[in-house]
């Protein structure tokens, strides 16, 4: 599995940064918005890796995304921005638009290990 979602692009004169990341398995959904802002389509999805830069889920190959669209955590409350920068397959790679706090991320693999998953 690719791990070029854990890369952030740097910004000129920056160079890229890695993140550490961490396996995950976990319903998702990918939030597509439609026009004037109103929810247009969610799609089922499976989270399998996260860092605080992006993850890659396990999504339909056949659906096509627009660049930018919102990630559902199962049992968080959070729309997460993202931006697709990977696709192979069932394989798709994501940015986030703002890196996740680290008290989020903590949560999330808090929830996962005590789910037993």
């Amino acid at each position: 599995m690719s791990m070029i979602m854990h890369l952030a692009l740097g910004k000129p004169g920056q160079s890229a940064g890695a993140y550490p990341h961490y396996r995950i398995e976990r319903p998702c959904r990918i939030l597509v918005i439609g026009s004037q802002l109103k929810a247009k389509t969610k799609y089922q999805a499976l989270l399998r890796h996260v860092s605080i830069g992006g993850a890659m889920l396990d999504f339909n190959a056949a659906i096509l995304l627009p660049k930018h669209f919102f990630l559902e955590i199962d049992g968080f409350k959070e729309e997460i921005g993202c931006a697709e920068v990977y696709r192979s397959g069932s394989e798709l790679g994501v940015r986030f638009n703002m890196l996740l706090a680290q008290e989020f991320l903590s949560r999330l693999i808090r929830v996962q290990f005590s789910s037993g998953l």
